[in-house]
């Protein structure tokens, strides 16, 4: 049995990341996108600003052609399991490096990479690159802001813009993030927030509090705005 899921595992390595973005270039090509707030990713891409560019784990699979669009680096904070392996790999293809480890509270979170994540992240947005975080990944809760983005986001000054996307049509799977699986030929929309700048002094845990609830608001009210635009039932956190 073990050889068997070895095996079945590998051909999930070579097959989705490939089929993955492939589908995922086709709905970006035959949906008819607007953008509300286009001249955030506009004036990101002309100053070479670095971000923390925020999106809940149930928007994650239309980020990618978007993030392909950047001219810095752009590294993206991927969960240490085999889903996040997955994941890593078809980001990849869309031109993207990965952290793999969590995006909770890294300096609270012992093992799966969280620490390393801080460090390099910090690193990373000190150089000027980019940094894409699902701050409700890998298990939520859906649409609740864990606290390393804040984190990353207090420590370095950085600002924290928040994405979302819809399309009228899609099937919204059952998992716990309501995944929303998009449909070709369709009509959709793309919602960037302003960014969102670390508030007061210091580095504290209440610095840190305050931000990550001003990150969670961003990003749901984005989110819910991004559902009404294709006229979409708003998905709420839980």
């Amino acid at each position: 049995m073990k050889a068997l899921d070895t095996f079945v595992w590998r051909i999930a390595q070579a097959v989705v990341p490939r089929f993955g973005a492939a589908y995922i270039r086709f709905v970006f090509r035959t949906v008819r996108w607007d953008w509300v707030g286009r001249e955030v990713v506009d004036d990101v891409l002309a100053t070479r600003k670095p971000i923390v560019a925020a999106f809940w784990h149930g928007r994650l699979l239309m980020m990618a052609p978007v993030m392909a669009e950047s001219v810095q680096p752009l590294h993206v904070v991927i969960s240490n399991n085999r889903d996040g392996e997955l994941i890593a790999r078809l980001i990849e293809r869309f031109g993207g490096h990965t952290l793999r480890g969590s995006t909770r509270h890294p300096r609270k979170r012992k093992g799966k990479g969280g620490n390393a994540v801080a460090r390099t992240g910090i690193e990373r947005l000190e150089a000027g690159d980019l940094i894409g975080i699902t701050p409700d990944g890998p298990r939520g809760p859906r649409m609740r802001a864990q606290a390393g983005v804040a984190a990353l986001s207090v420590w370095t000054g950085v600002p924290v813009v928040p994405f979302a996307w819809a399309t009228r049509r899609g099937v919204m799977l059952k998992s716990w993030d309501r995944f929303l699986l998009p449909w070709p030929f369709d009509r959709g929309v793309y919602v960037v927030g302003d960014p969102i700048y670390p508030e007061g002094e210091g580095e504290g845990e209440s610095a840190v509090e305050a931000h990550r609830l001003a990150v969670e608001a961003g990003l749901n009210a984005v989110t819910r705005l991004a559902d009404e635009r294709v006229g979409r039932v708003p998905v709420e956190p839980i």
